[in-house]
């Protein structure tokens, strides 16, 4: 488990961004599936919770194997 404190903020991070951006992809596949289009807002916070993801679990891996 994780021993310090940013440790635990990272991994919350990680789960709070996983879960806004398959959220979100999901809504994007509902959207492409059905009649609309897929909204740009949608794609950008994809994007951005993605990013996040991403940026956060490396941060993770760097701070917990110190």
């Amino acid at each position: 488990m994780f021993q310090t404190l940013p440790g635990w903020i990272l991994f919350a991070s990680i789960l709070v961004s996983g879960m806004t951006a398959c959220s979100v992809a999901a809504a994007m596949l509902d959207h492409a599936l059905g009649e609309g289009a897929i909204e740009r807002r949608d794609f950008l916070t994809f994007l951005l919770f993605g990013t996040l993801l991403v940026a956060s679990a490396l941060l993770l891996l760097w701070v917990e194997t110190r």
